[in-house]
């Protein structure tokens, strides 16, 4: 069933464009720091119920719509095979495996990092800080502070901020975390 421009809420998507143009994934949900708790994306629910919609409009203007159905998140791209050789993605992934390397070393499941009671704190953040080789990795990668490493993934919605310099990841961050864990542990065996 085709949906007219008139049918679509064109407030939400302007600021669904807007997202995407500045390097943003839409997540389900997303954390909200005064509720303290996950809630909807209304971008996220507008995109889902409008599917065939946006990604005409999206073709149309030179993009693909991706949705990834795993991670509950859409993104756009300038090709269906961009993500593997764009710049954002490599320094998302490498901050994220540095988070990953650094807290199963640690002992921790890999799921408390999206948890809010856990996730990634003060303390952890500066235990990171302190291991040269991920600052080494992170001064490659052109971000001068682990402070702005954690901004750069809150700028894209790979993050979210929980409280005083305490974070967890997106579905976002945990699909492509997990998804990078699980082609490492291929290659290892």
């Amino acid at each position: 069933m085709t949906v007219s421009f008139s049918q679509i809420n064109m407030l939400k998507s302007q600021k669904i464009y807007a997202t995407f143009v500045n390097g943003k994934v839409i997540t389900k949900q997303f954390y909200d720091i005064y509720q303290q708790s996950f809630i909807e994306n209304t971008l996220y629910t507008e995109l889902f119920n409008n599917l065939d919609h946006f990604t005409q409009l999206y073709q149309h203007i030179g993009y693909y719509l991706n949705f990834n159905v795993e991670g509950e998140f859409f993104y756009i791209s300038r090709s269906e095979v961009e993500e593997d050789a764009d710049t954002n993605a490599t320094k998302i992934q490498a901050i994220l495996l540095m988070i990953a390397r650094y807290w199963v070393d640690k002992g921790f499941d890999l799921d408390d990092l999206a948890t809010p009671v856990i996730g990634l704190n003060r303390s952890a953040l500066d235990d990171i800080a302190d291991q040269a080789i991920y600052n080494d990795i992170r001064k490659a990668l052109g971000i001068e502070t682990w402070d702005k490493a954690m901004t750069y993934l809150m700028d894209r919605n790979f993050l979210y901020l929980c409280g005083d310099k305490h974070y967890i990841l997106s579905s976002a961050g945990v699909y492509f975390l997990n998804r990078h864990v699980e082609k490492y542990s291929e290659e290892s065996l």
